[in-house]
């Protein structure tokens, strides 16, 4: 990681450094320095954002930014993060910017890029953005004023978006009234998620999609959705459809109530595309915080689990270097490279698994996710003043030998700062022969040290 972005883009509070008016202008021009040019022909950037109140003052600063030096800006509004990465590619602009904080609270925002392609900038342009905007003291030489870019509303650019999940969805009718929840939490899918859902033919009712501009993530549930839980066994709905707050994630909750995570959403996806001659190289990429049920899933069928470090922008790299097509994170982040996909995708990740339970008796997605059992795992986090490498706090390297020798072999521990949040998370991973109790008492004993010598 670089001194600005994280492992997805730049986070921060809003209306504090970096995250300021000033800071997104400047951002915006330095942007513009890594855009090829063809003569004297404008470039485009795409401008989307979730639905936080301090984005209005990012797009705009952002906006003057590019146009002060000689770039076309279209604003397309409120629109689920993948919907930039869409629009960037097939409506020939060179750059999509992203700003969303995703999950975190309305009061945190970010800025992520994504290149002509569709595809995350990588991290030698994210270093030389980072160059141009820490160490270039002598700013950026303005464009003449014949030259000055222009921005417009591209609100109605949405609708290629949803038109484009729509049509990957195909002439599957076999749900056509079937009734499914959608929890919006008052993000980046609270309009789109609704409309494409309903002109599939889906019966949707809506939860949390009335942004204010401070509600959005309100009740987010990160892994476990319980409220949406609830309301699918009220409705006897089919399924319930639970995103984040810029439409990258999703988590989907079964007709009995059950939660199927992004785990089990890769096993359910890898038997699918398997049967399609779809999975290349037979292999699914995960990460440390994979439970390892997911792993001796994918084994019963001949697939590969390969990890890699934790991270969308990882999972996505390890799959385009050994060309694989299924990726993700139990989180609900999935990225599939197919369809034109080429980031992750709450809205057609849910609506792939819902045309694979098309394919079930009774449609069930309980069924559908028994493919997958759950081993001994256990996830906490705390907030962290600062972030000092672990490895040079004795305290915390003490209490994580005491760990391992109390819970003993088969066992696996992930301890790692947030790359998005001011957080440390321990994820500790286990074999069927272990408690689920033990690991959440020595985990929490050990996070309550952590907390201590963290300072």
């Amino acid at each position: 990681m670089g001194r600005l972005f994280g492992t997805d883009g730049i986070r921060s509070i809003a209306n504090h450094w970096p995250l300021t008016a000033d800071f997104a202008l400047k951002m915006g021009q330095a942007a513009a320095q890594i855009l090829e040019r063809d003569g004297d022909a404008r470039p485009t950037v795409v401008i989307g954002r979730d639905t936080r109140l301090s984005g209005y003052m990012l797009e705009n600063a952002l906006a003057a930014g590019l146009t002060s030096q000689g770039v076309d800006v279209a604003l397309v509004g409120v629109i689920p993060t993948p919907g930039v990465a869409y629009l960037t590619r097939t409506r020939g602009a060179q750059l999509g910017i992203v700003i969303s904080a995703s999950h975190n609270p309305f009061d945190h925002n970010g800025i992520k890029l994504f290149w002509a392609d569709g595809f995350k900038i990588s991290d030698e342009l994210e270093a030389e953005i980072e160059r141009l905007l820490l160490d270039n003291g002598d700013g950026f030489e303005a464009a003449g004023a014949k030259m000055l870019g222009r921005s417009r509303d591209a609100g109605d650019w949405q609708q290629d978006y949803a038109d484009h999940l729509v049509d990957v969805w195909g002439n599957e009718d076999s749900l056509r009234g079937r009734r499914i929840l959608l929890d919006c939490a008052n993000g980046a899918t609270s309009r789109i998620a609704p409309e494409v859902f309903r002109r599939l033919g889906f019966d949707a009712a809506v939860m949390e999609n009335a942004p204010d501009g401070v509600n959005i993530n309100e009740h987010y549930e990160y892994i476990y959705p319980e409220i949406l839980s609830t309301a699918v066994l009220r409705e006897k709905a089919l399924a319930g459809i639970a995103f984040d707050g810029d439409g990258d994630r999703v988590m989907l909750v079964d007709e009995q109530g059950g939660f199927v995570n992004g785990d089990v959403m890769l096993a359910i996806l890898a038997r699918d595309m398997q049967r399609q001659g779809l999975l290349t190289n037979h292999a699914v990429v995960g990460t440390p915080m994979s439970n390892w049920g997911l792993k001796a899933s994918l084994e019963e069928v001949d697939i590969r689990l390969e990890e890699t470090a934790v991270g969308d922008r990882f999972v996505l790299q390890r799959m385009i270097e050994e060309n694989y097509a299924l990726g993700g994170e139990q989180s609900g982040h999935i990225i599939t490279l197919r369809d034109g996909q080429t980031t992750g995708d709450g809205i057609y990740t849910a609506l792939a698994v819902l045309k694979v339970a098309a394919t079930e008796p009774n449609h069930s997605l309980a069924a559908l996710a028994a493919c997958m059992r759950e081993f001994p795992e256990y996830l906490v986090s705390i907030q962290v003043p600062s972030k000092p490498p672990l490895q040079t706090i004795p305290e915390v390297q003490d209490a994580l030998r005491r760990l391992h020798a109390s819970l003993g072999e088969n066992i696996d521990v992930t301890l790692r700062y947030s790359g998005t949040e001011s957080k440390l998370r321990l994820k500790i991973r286990a074999g069927e022969e272990h408690d689920r109790g033990a690991l959440e008492r020595e985990a929490e004993a050990f996070m309550a040290v952590a907390r201590q010598a963290i300072r």
